[in-house]
């Protein structure tokens, strides 16, 4: 199994996958389509920002207030332009190089630069050394700004909170919202006022999701005034005392309603539903939608992939310092969950599915709030399984496995287990880790008993005519019985000894499932699982499903 990756080596890639998409947008002669660059450079300010990179963070924050120049046409792409954002590409690869050995150099290379991208973006920004105090806290008149901002902002959002209420399906207010969030994007010290950065990531992430749900969710509207609450909170608190309040009640109520509503879609049904089951063609899609196609199944790259990313965010979200920001980090993770809730052939594909499900309810549930170490424990329980793939000989084993923390992780938010802390759970929940040596198939004992036929266990039949109910008869046979042995210990041969040898008696091998019978069973039983994945059905119904396909591949291997 390989060794897994440290953050700042994760970071390092994901970063390194950003600029490269940004180098190759930047060396066009015409102007890199707008939407696509300000989405990469969206990804390298999330990445720096989830990596605790908060300087490269601001920079990023820079090169974002440019691509919106770019897209609003207060910017032109010309050669002077052009220059100056490969440049500024090539010096965030120094930067991103510079993390192990990150230093005060290197922190004042990334203000240069982060000045430098405002800038070009036509944005004036003062000197560090005048927006700070002599004693390193932010001026009153940055504190002055960031606090009226906030505050249209937060009007702005319970503007679009009143008009979702009306009309649910809205999206015009939440984009002017976006636009209204513009002014504190590019601001270099948003980065030391958590949450307030988080907050805003968090509301921007919700309006993409509402673009691109089937449906909003509902009490959507109290979502969104709950994320007017606490901008107003914060942005006072940054008016009167330089520094919001990271655990403020008003920004902890708005990240627990943004779990529930938007973690699980309960209330959207599949339009199938509402026709009658012998309609050949209930219903027609319209010639003018645009058709997607269903997303592929995963292989073993995303798999492991996948892993990767659970295990890094099981340890980012470990490492939380409030409960706003791990709310908000577990936000980020619903995106990737639903992403990996796509049933597919591979078994560990349908069991990471089941287990997406599970947390997604686990989320919905409050489950972050009341068990947070169990959530933590079982998402890197799974990533360390997923991050095997690679190297497992057998997939049916670790899919099991998956689904078996899956399954803890239901007990857990359903009560099952009962726990008196957030630790017990986590134990509850890793408790079952064994080597993998012990994966491999038993070799059946030497000294094994014989099989003892089936049918010499059946009733005596004279006892059987004499007559009586079932427990008479019982009763009955039993005394015969205690009167055949006497006073001797219990046999199993003895009685089989006593007992007439039966005249019809059949081996109880012959019963079972092998070899080409069993390969017939178990292709059967995996079309039937597959079917069930594909609807994401509940753990209870496809483990007996597991069970029997795991029974059935030692008796395929005996031929005999």
């Amino acid at each position: 199994m390989t060794n897994p990756l440290a953050a700042a080596d994760f970071f390092a890639l994901e970063a390194g996958e950003c600029l490269d998409r940004l180098e190759m947008l930047a060396r066009r002669d015409v102007a890199p389509p707008a939407e696509d660059f300000l989405r990469a450079t969206r990804v390298l300010r999330g990445s720096a920002l989830m990596a605790s990179q908060q300087a490269i963070a601001r920079a990023a924050g820079g090169l974002e207030s440019v691509a919106r120049a770019l897209r609003e046409g207060r910017r032109p792409w010309d050669p002077e332009c052009r220059e100056q954002v490969s440049q500024a590409i090539e010096e965030f690869r120094l930067l991103v190089r510079r993390v192990r050995q990150w230093d005060d150099g290197d922190t004042v290379r990334a203000g240069r630069l982060t000045l430098e991208l405002e800038g070009l973006a036509g944005r004036a920004a003062p000197e560090p050394a005048e927006r700070r105090g002599e004693d390193g806290e932010i001026n009153a008149g940055v504190r002055a700004f960031v606090g009226r901002e906030g505050a249209l902002i937060a009007s702005a959002l319970d503007r679009a909170a009143r008009a979702l209420q009306v009309e649910p399906g809205g999206r015009e207010p939440l984009y002017t919202v976006i636009r209204r969030m513009q002014s504190l994007r590019g601001l270099a010290e948003l980065g030391e006022l958590v949450p307030l950065p988080e907050i805003l990531d968090g509301i921007e992430l919700a309006v993409g999701d509402l673009t691109r749900l089937f449906a909003p969710p509902p009490g959507v509207h109290q979502v969104m005034a709950a994320g007017s609450i606490a901008l107003t909170r914060l942005s006072r608190d940054v008016a009167e005392h330089g520094r919001p309040d990271p655990d403020a009640e008003e920004a902890r109520h708005f990240t627990e309603l943004l779990l529930r509503a938007f973690a699980v879609e309960r209330d959207v049904a599949p339009i199938e539903t509402l026709y009658y089951e012998d309609d050949p063609t209930p219903f027609a899609r319209s010639p003018g939608q645009p058709q997607f196609e269903a997303p592929a199944p995963l292989g073993p790259l995303e798999l492991v992939s996948q892993g990767e990313h659970l295990c890094q965010m099981a340890d980012l979200i470990g490492r939380a310092h409030s409960a706003t920001e791990r709310d908000l980090r577990l936000y980020h993770l619903v995106g990737a969950l639903r992403s990996a809730s796509i049933p597919g052939p591979d078994p560990v594909a349908g069991a990471l599915a089941v287990f997406a499900r599970s947390t997604r309810e686990a989320l919905a549930a409050g489950m972050a709030s009341q068990s947070a170490d169990a959530l933590v424990a079982s998402l890197k329980a799974a990533g360390e399984l997923l991050r095997s793939v690679a190297d497992a000989d057998d997939r049916m084993q670790v899919s099991r496995r998956i689904l078996d923390v899956a399954h803890k992780l239901d007990q857990v938010r359903s009560g099952s287990v009962e726990t008196d802390t957030g630790t017990d759970a986590a134990e509850a929940l890793q408790g079952e880790v064994v080597p993998i040596e012990s994966l491999q198939f038993d070799s059946p004992a030497e000294d094994e008993a014989d099989v003892v036929p089936i049918a010499s266990l059946a009733p005596d039949p004279e006892t059987a005519d004499t007559g009586g109910g079932a427990l008479e008869t019982s009763f009955r046979t039993l005394e015969r019985l205690q009167r055949a042995r006497g006073s001797a210990p219990p046999s199993l041969e003895a009685l089989v000894g006593r007992l007439d040898p039966p005249t019809d008696a059949v081996a109880i091998q012959s019963l079972c499932y092998r070899g080409r019978s069993a390969l017939e069973r178990a292709a059967a039983v995996r079309q039937t699982l597959a079917a069930e994945l594909a609807g994401v059905s509940e753990l209870a119904a496809i483990r007996p499903l597991l069970q029997e396909l795991m029974d059935l591949v030692p008796l395929a291997l005996d031929e005999s």
